[in-house]
């Protein structure tokens, strides 16, 4: 099952507001640059900031949360489960942006 990354959620925003760099798109949500080697890496990301992130990009912030979730999940099953939301979540943004 391949899923979004928090990464291309940075992008998102990126591009969304035309910002120049990832830094300063981390800057936008109020994160420092450690948090971008972090996310570029494969991390995941703090509640909070997958809320500011999802108001950024103004869409549902359990998307965000569960893909930021199965990223730090240690257990299989629970990853598993993280990423199927975050896929129902994505899919029925998606539909209703058409």
């Amino acid at each position: 099952m391949t899923m979004q990354t928090i990464a291309d959620y940075i992008e998102e925003l990126r591009k969304l507001y035309d910002l120049k760099s990832y830094y300063k798109a981390m800057a936008y949500i109020g994160m420092g640059p450690q948090g971008w080697t972090k996310i570029r890496s494969g991390g995941g990301i703090s509640e909070k900031n997958a809320i500011r992130l999802a108001q950024a990009l103004k869409i549902d912030p359990i998307e965000i949360m569960a893909v930021s979730n199965a990223l730090k999940a240690e257990n299989n099953e629970i990853k598993m489960i993280w990423l199927k939301l975050a896929k129902e979540k994505e899919e029925k943004r998606k539909r209703t942006e058409q």
